[in-house]
């Protein structure tokens, strides 16, 4: 069996854990070994590109929050509970690597596999940039396919373009996940580049629900996740309970979230967070993977603008592309009065394009990796 390895986001995000569980079982399914690269930097290593980072502040910003969060809301027990239930997640369902600390020791991985892999998530954003999000590490003799990243934003400056090139020019195959991210990069390199599904398409519902152990609940309820902690995001969540008068559970992951005064799902692990989004009756959020796996499970949803249009740290792209490849646009939140579900013969559309998204991106993956 040929060994591959993937270099991926996998830790802490929810949505970034479940794309790396998707990609690498799919890889699997399609007859190759694989290993997530479990790359945790180390003290010097988070300095270093802390320094480096266009988003430094947003990186400071968020850990103090973090930190805020668990003082505040929730005590050790909690904390160590929910820390558990995504330990028990890397270990049980991910296959990783040994624990890698520096970037230059991923090298020493070439010996061991064949064909490495990149994506999905925003690790080509270039206010994260990294070397190794680009396979620098990867030796000129073994094959580099990247699947799925997404640059996050809908441009680059051209410091950003040069940064990038160099590294772009040595993969054999690139896809990304939007096609936003598609222009950018083909104005980067002279280089064929696929649009394809985020992996947590190229599983279909029945495998997340057997994979995952899912179970519709007993009572109706309103899900809300998000990443955001824009203000008017209450209006809206007290206006749809006011209409569908059900309950509203919240995920919070920043104060906001916590506050908004509703029952909130303090320690919610991976598995939970799909639970969750799988026994909702309506799902509100502004995060791209919770606004996937509604449409995965059929759940009717809104999704809030976390980011103004004209913001140049924008990453409404995103979902604005997902929304377009399911033809579900009108699923933008516009603080309206009428509230709808999303209908039976909606769904069975949009199953019927995620089901040719799904083999298109599959038989590209299928590919990329037997293009030796």
């Amino acid at each position: 069996m040929i060994e591959t390895a993937t270099l991926t986001w996998f830790s802490g995000n929810y949505g970034s854990i479940m794309q790396a569980f998707a990609l690498q079982r799919t890889v699997m399914e399609l007859g190759y070994g694989n290993h997530i690269i479990n790359y945790v930097p180390n003290k010097w290593e988070k300095l270093a590109f802390f320094c480096k980072s266009s988003a430094r502040f947003v990186t400071l910003k968020a850990k103090i929050e973090n930190r805020k969060i668990e003082s505040k809301f929730l005590n050790r027990e909690e904390i160590d509970f929910k820390n558990k239930k995504f330990e028990e997640f890397y270990k049980k369902s991910l296959a990783l690597t040994e624990m890698i600390p520096t970037q230059k020791q991923m090298q020493s991985l070439n010996g061991q596999y064949r064909i490495f892999l990149c994506g999905s998530d925003q690790i080509w954003n270039p206010n994260y940039f990294k070397k190794c999000n680009f396979l620098d590490f990867v030796s000129d003799s073994n094959q580099k396919i990247a699947y799925a990243p997404s640059v996050g934003t809908t441009q680059l400056a051209e410091n950003e373009k040069s940064q990038m090139k160099p590294y772009l020019n040595r993969f054999d195959k690139i896809s990304v996940r939007e096609e936003s991210s598609k222009s950018l990069i083909e104005s980067v390199v002279d280089k064929p580049v696929q649009v394809v599904c985020d992996p947590v398409f190229l599983l279909p519902r029945e495998k997340w629900i057997e994979d995952m152990q899912l179970k519709s609940p007993e009572e109706k309820y309103i899900l809300c996740y998000f990443l955001g902690d824009n203000p008017e995001y209450q209006k809206t969540v007290e206006k749809l309970r006011d209409i569908l008068n059900i309950k509203v559970k919240v995920i919070p992951t920043n104060t906001f979230g916590y506050t908004l005064g509703f029952e909130t799902q303090k320690t919610v692990g991976p598995k939970d967070w799909l639970s969750l989004l799988y026994g909702a009756e309506f799902v509100l959020t502004d995060s791209f993977h919770a606004t996937a796996f509604s449409i995965i499970f059929n759940k009717s949803f809104y999704v809030l603008k976390r980011f103004s249009d004209t913001s140049p740290k924008s990453q409404n792209s995103r979902i604005y592309h997902l929304l377009n490849m399911t033809g579900l646009e009108d699923r933008i939140w516009q603080n309206t009065t009428n509230v709808s579900y999303i209908e039976n013969d909606t769904w069975k559309t949009v199953d019927e394009k995620m089901r040719t998204e799904r083999e298109t991106s599959t038989l590209w993956l299928k590919n990329a990796l037997e293009d030796k």
